[in-house]
């Protein structure tokens, strides 16, 4: 229910004054003066002695743009270590920045394990390989002796025994020999462990870029937690970049763009949002507890446009409403009606306010988008 104040007496030429000046209000932004009368006025007109400031509901376009810079995040990254214990890194035949091949030589180093270590393991190698022989020798003895008694029985019950006999040896000779693995490891291990007592190449597994490399740790006692080399693929990687705001949703098209800043770019090319936190409800943070997304660009604009020397710059629409009706936020109020929060807004119309409710399909700190409720060039009053 909408009340109004009487006004103080003012002469007729003082009144008529400002009643043309709330009419003069209507379009744009600017001071509309409204006069108040205490008396219910039918229709919800109110009139107002006082000056509020005015905007008009307008038709445009509406864009919210996500702008940002981005920055190469490689995703196949080879860490190679020394996975032997004694080892010495005898030195590092590659540097930072360089193209390697699978198989090129990244460092050479060696073992010191002591002679009584070595001496150990070969004697338990040497007893383990004869316990195998005699084991095994026990039962080709057994296989041939029943094989032997085999062919002089004459009884057909009897060979029939004498055959499942020599059945269960021969399956139990298979299965003997199926232990010789574990020994034989040994034995290749021992042989290994001799050889590398001598330089031995610590060789790359894929071809990369070399990223790092640990030159302070030659001469030293390495141990297999200590990295050696890193080096990564230059063709795998997605491009990071922070969205507080979750503006960036998956797999939503962006300009990814290469040159000096966001406007004076040289090239251009599609990219795609991968990640996709706002399906999972699981967002990725940076170290400084910034949300990042991963956009990715195809192999082809991988190969054809620098990323690594320019600088990158993403550019997106996040959200689009063609031809919408827009006020401005400040001008919008909303009441408790039943058990839901309606908005309102104040229209003004020849020194009148009108009390209008709105619809909007979407809003933000700034402004409203009005689907029902409202026309274009109506004039709002903004009451605070």
């Amino acid at each position: 229910m909408l009340y109004m104040w009487k006004a103080k007496l003012i002469s007729l030429s003082v009144l008529a004054a400002l009643v043309l000046t709330a009419c003069g209000g209507g379009n744009g932004s600017g001071d509309g003066e409204v006069l108040l009368y205490e008396e219910e006025v039918s229709g919800g007109a109110v009139e107002a002695a006082e000056s509020y400031e005015t905007v008009t509901v307008r038709r445009e376009d509406y864009q919210e743009i996500y702008s940002d810079t981005g920055e190469l995040e490689y995703t196949d990254i080879e860490t190679v270590y020394i996975d032997e214990e004694d080892a010495v890194l005898d030195s590092i035949k590659v540097k930072r920045n360089q193209r390697v091949r699978k198989g090129d030589v990244l460092a050479v180093f060696h073992l010191e394990t002591s002679k009584t270590k070595l001496e150990k393991q070969r004697l338990v190698n040497e007893q383990a390989r004869a316990q195998f022989e005699s084991g095994l020798g026990s039962l080709n003895n057994s296989l041939s002796q029943a094989e032997q008694e085999y062919k002089r029985l004459s009884k057909k019950s009897e060979k029939k025994m004498k055959s499942l006999e020599i059945k269960k040896i021969r399956k139990e000779i298979e299965a003997y020999k199926k232990g010789e693995k574990e020994l034989l490891d040994q034995e290749k291990a021992y042989a290994t462990l001799v050889r590398m007592q001598s330089k031995t190449n610590l060789v790359a597994k894929k071809s990369g870029v070399v990223t790092s490399v640990s030159r302070d740790k030659v001469g030293e006692e390495i141990d297999s937690s200590q990295k050696i080399v890193e080096f990564r693929n230059n063709d795998k990687w997605l491009i990071k970049v922070k969205d507080p705001e979750s503006m960036l949703r998956y797999n939503m098209s962006v300009s990814v763009r290469l040159g000096k800043n966001m406007k004076n770019y040289e090239h251009e090319v599609a990219g795609k949002v991968v990640t996709a936190s706002d399906l999972t409800g699981t967002d990725e943070t940076d170290s400084g507890g910034d949300k990042v997304v991963y956009i990715d660009v195809n192999d082809a604009d991988k190969r054809k446009y620098d990323f690594e020397s320019n600088n990158i710059y993403i550019h997106a629409v996040s959200f689009e409403v063609k031809d919408a009706l827009m006020i401005d936020a400040r001008a919008v109020d909303t009441e408790s009606v039943g058990f839901t929060n309606k908005s309102f807004v104040w229209v003004l119309e020849n020194g009148n306010l009108h009390k209008r409710f709105i619809v909007s399909n979407y809003k933000n700190e700034k402004d409203y988008l009005v689907a029902q409720g409202l026309s274009e060039g109506q004039t709002l009053a903004i009451v605070e």
